[in-house]
């Protein structure tokens, strides 16, 4: 699923000009920069070393951009820092082309500079950068299990509940005000909505039998979620008087259903068939509530499906593979499956919003680690040092005005 949040934020496009020079908006750009799969040499130029600290641990995560000099760049980027939440950024392209200049605001300087670094990526590449984007997870605390969030880069942790028991699945709506989750804190294990301002959650499925994996659709209208093992949907989840209606009734138990980013498609986790294997749902017509197999061909245990956001022909799930869960793509046009194969346990993935990365937790040392894929480059990367246990990430990226 596509993750939007909004944020307050002032964009504004300058072309043609130097750095350090006032804006002067002329309208839309008419210089794109070439898309390759190849890491970009860029040289990071900045006004003070906080600036510098926070772009290059920005460029570094992505994988498609290598940080050199000045005399070995393909473009120079500089970050000038201007008041406590502005940052003006110069896009210098060394081999032709006419200088950018981008006047950048943030809640503060280090969102300023990250949505600036997230704006550079957009010129190079054609793809929106993912640094400003957020992240909610479990953390694990004995047997307590807590929701927390931060951005990629462990600053601004926040704990987001304080239950003491279970709290499983959190899913963030697209504007990130929400956040939907499934608790046991109240003896079974319900459906909550968290609101993120205040921290206070509203009950939404406490039926009987486990209430699970409640997931926004695209647009945050709708949430699907499992109840007692079957997929209903609620079509306005944020009316508290609304109800799920019931979409399957297989007999079967069902997991982790995923919309697919316009909204009108849903793929589930079921062992209908035995295994666990994944199936698209019909959300409508004379088919409404059936199963179709999606033929992944990689294992008999598929859960955890998240469909890619701006492809939708691409597919992550999580599968177990030669008794080790691993993180598998899976392509909808050649029905072939690739294994991101590690020598982790990996499970949980969740897309940033430009539909190249993927954020999920790795078993490593008797312990979950968030780390970051780059599915192109297949570069992993850490995301915190903690030696605590974190997992169940999911991503949202702050909308931008412009």
């Amino acid at each position: 699923m596509k993750r939007l949040a909004f944020l307050p934020f002032v964009f504004l496009f300058n072309y043609g000009m130097t750095f350090g020079q006032s804006p002067n908006v002329s309208g839309k750009a008419t210089f794109t920069y070439e898309t390759n799969k190849q890491m970009i040499p860029v040289a990071l130029q900045t006004t003070d070393n906080n600036l510098s600290i926070i772009v290059k641990r920005a460029f570094r995560l992505h994988g498609g951009f290598k940080v050199v000099s000045d005399k070995t760049a393909r473009f120079i980027l500089r970050f000038e820092g201007r008041g406590s939440n502005s940052v003006r950024l110069g896009i210098l392209p060394t081999m032709g082309g006419s200088p950018e200049s981008f006047p950048v605001q943030g809640a503060d300087l280090q969102q300023a500079a990250l949505f600036a670094a997230d704006t550079a990526v957009e010129r190079l590449t054609k793809r929106p950068g993912f640094f400003a984007g957020r992240i909610v997870f479990v953390t694990h605390q004995g047997k307590i299990r807590e929701l927390y969030t931060s951005d990629l880069f462990f600053k601004g942790y926040q704990k987001l509940t304080s239950h003491r028991h279970q709290v499983i699945s959190p899913d963030w709506s697209p504007d990130g005000s929400r956040i939907l989750y499934s608790s046991n804190h109240k003896g079974g294990m319900d459906i909550f909505m968290l609101d993120v301002a205040s921290r206070v959650p509203r009950t939404i499925a406490s039926y009987r039998g486990s209430n699970l994996g409640a997931t926004f659709d695209p647009y945050g209208r709708r949430a699907a979620m499992i109840l007692n093992r079957e997929l209903f949907i609620n079509d306005s989840i944020l009316n508290p008087k609304n109800k799920p209606r019931r979409l399957t009734n297989n007999k079967s138990s069902e997991t982790s259903p995923s919309w697919s980013g316009d909204g009108r498609r849903m793929i589930i986790s079921s062992d209908i068939k035995g295994g666990a294997q994944l199936f698209e749902v019909y959300l409508s017509g004379s088919n409404r509530g059936r199963l179709r197999h999606i033929p992944t061909n990689i294992s008999r245990e598929c859960t955890e499906p998240a469909w890619n956001p701006t492809d939708p022909n691409i597919l992550a799930f999580t599968a177990n593979i030669g008794g080790r869960s691993q993180i598998v793509i899976y392509n909808f046009q050649t029905r072939e499956s690739r294994s991101l194969k590690s020598n982790t346990d990996d499970e949980g993935p969740s897309w940033t919003n430009d539909g190249r990365h993927l954020v999920f937790a790795a078993l490593k040392g008797g312990a979950h680690q968030l780390h970051m894929l780059d599915t192109v480059t297949n570069k992993r990367t850490e995301l915190h040092t903690s030696k605590s246990s974190f997992s169940s990430p999911d991503f949202v990226y702050p909308r931008r005005s412009r």
